[in-house]
């Protein structure tokens, strides 16, 4: 059931309008009170997101005799949700070009968006975005514990396979943790690099990325997730300078 509520939040739906909408699916047309003891949601926020999800095209309201009941429209009515969300998409994407030359043109002083060198970001969805941002890159060079990585992002190697694809020019030098899942990927691809040095408690619940003059380092930790963007042209070539020194000397 998790696994169904977190689908429906990503199409829109907030976590007591995905319970509500399963819970009308498992008892059928019934009463907002009813429906509200069944999921153990008070009466007034069930009927508050109920009304919400007649709005969204989810919840229809029949008669049944004297008595006003609702019911749940049939579980294929959500891929009109995710219609709506292509449309909405496509429209952002549309206007992107025009709103970002529009900011240009109001920005009092385009250097200062230069003066913000360090970026800090708390939590699994802010250091994603690292990742996200460095699969990108053309090239990167890293200092990486792939174990820890995917302790905390699991079910996202594809992401980096598929960058290959996307960019045929891109070309990554890791220095990992040795382990067999590191053992492993380090075969995955002819244009990833890999050299595996012994664990260390001094350099395990980390990573380094060294990426289009940025230096990216991520605590990896399940319940402590934190990461740091230093972008600065110095310090990049100085960590890829490193980095290159401790490949030639890692057998």
């Amino acid at each position: 059931m998790k696994k169904i509520t977190d689908y429906l939040e990503e199409l829109g739906l907030s976590e007591i309008e995905a319970v509500l909408y399963q819970g009308l699916l498992e008892t059928g047309p019934t009463t907002v009170m009813e429906l509200s003891e069944h999921t153990s949601i008070k009466r007034i926020t069930t009927h508050f997101n109920i009304n919400n999800l007649i709005e969204k095209g989810l919840v229809a309201q029949t008669i049944h005799g004297a008595r006003r009941q609702i019911i749940a429209e049939p579980p294929e009515r959500l891929e009109y949700l995710i219609e709506k969300k292509v449309e909405q998409v496509n429209r952002l994407k549309n206007k992107f070009n025009d709103v970002l030359q529009v900011i240009q043109q109001n920005s009092s002083d385009s250097k200062s968006l230069e003066d913000v060198v360090i970026k800090y970001y708390e939590g699994k969805k802010g250091v994603q975005s690292i990742y996200e941002e460095m699969v990108k890159a053309s090239e990167v060079h890293s200092f990486i514990n792939l174990d820890k990585y995917y302790d905390v992002f699991p079910n996202t190697e594809n992401m980096f396979w598929d960058a290959f694809n996307n960019n045929p020019k891109r070309r990554v030098w890791d220095i990992a943790m040795d382990s067999p899942l590191a053992r492993r990927i380090a075969k995955g691809h002819k244009h990833y690099y890999c050299k595996l040095i012994k664990n260390s408690k001094f350099f395990s619940g980390f990573d380094i990325l060294i990426y289009n003059n940025k230096v990216a380092i991520n605590q990896l930790e399940v319940d402590n997730t934190i990461g740091l963007i230093i972008s600065s042209q110095f310090l990049f070539l100085s960590m890829r300078s490193l980095h290159q020194a401790m490949w030639k000397l890692i057998s």
